[in-house]
């Protein structure tokens, strides 16, 4: 009886810890370790502002047009493979991913770790995904045409949520990079001149001119077009 009680309590034990392991990898999928380690030791976390962050913003051309003329499965899980790819790249060069909605990615660098070369590791990621973009374009008859937009600027990271835990970003610098995006032509890589002051010693930037963008006042907009030391 007593050989029996105790593979029983080994048996819950382990199942505990798989039950325990399970949750942790589903956590870490929404949000940050630190953020998670904060949250597992107090039960709760505290808002951050990072002065210095970057943030990338990118969705597909016509992806509704396409929702609604391909089969849905297919469809999801083409994103899915894409949305997959994308998340080995910005774990490749220390960024965030934060969200996706819908067809639309986002993600930044310096939350929640402050790093100096924010910019630099968010431009490498745009120029990587394009990349990938263009040889999936090359092989398949779909084509998916993205438009990305780039921004420097304070930024706040915090849970929202009780029963949902999400982690997100707010502020100005998230905000004026969705209008970057939304001024990014399809497959190019559209920032401020914020962003391109902390790039041009060590990339290619084309200038596209002054805009009026909404909130934010007249901006001098640039195209991110490679990386210097790749053109060599």
């Amino acid at each position: 009886m007593l050989e029996s009680y105790s593979t029983m309590s080994e048996r819950h034990t382990r199942d505990l810890q798989k039950e325990k392991e399970r949750v942790e990898k589903l956590l870490l999928n929404i949000m940050p370790r630190t953020i998670y380690e904060e949250l597992k030791d107090y039960g709760t976390t505290t808002p951050q502002r990072f002065e210095d962050a970057t943030v990338i913003m990118l969705d597909f051309v016509d992806f509704t047009e396409m929702a609604i003329s391909q089969d849905p499965s297919g469809l999801i899980a083409e994103l899915n493979d894409i949305f997959s790819a994308f998340d080995r790249i910005v774990e490749l060069f220390g960024c965030e991913r934060i969200k996706t909605i819908g067809d639309a990615y986002m993600a930044v660098s310096g939350v929640p770790e402050e790093t100096p070369e924010h910019a630099q590791n968010v431009a490498r990621v745009a120029l990587r995904m394009k990349r990938y973009l263009e040889k999936r374009n090359a092989a398949h008859a779909e084509q998916w045409l993205c438009r990305i937009g780039i921004n420097t600027g304070p930024v706040i990271g915090s849970i929202v949520g009780i029963q949902k835990y999400v982690y997100d970003i707010f502020g100005p610098g998230v905000n004026l990079a969705a209008r970057m995006e939304e001024f990014a032509e399809p497959m190019s890589i559209t920032l401020c001149e914020s962003t391109y002051d902390l790039l041009k010693d060590e990339f290619v930037c084309t200038e596209i001119g002054e805009a009026e963008i909404k909130g934010f006042g007249s901006q001098r907009l640039f195209q991110l077009d490679s990386e210097i030391s790749s053109r060599r």
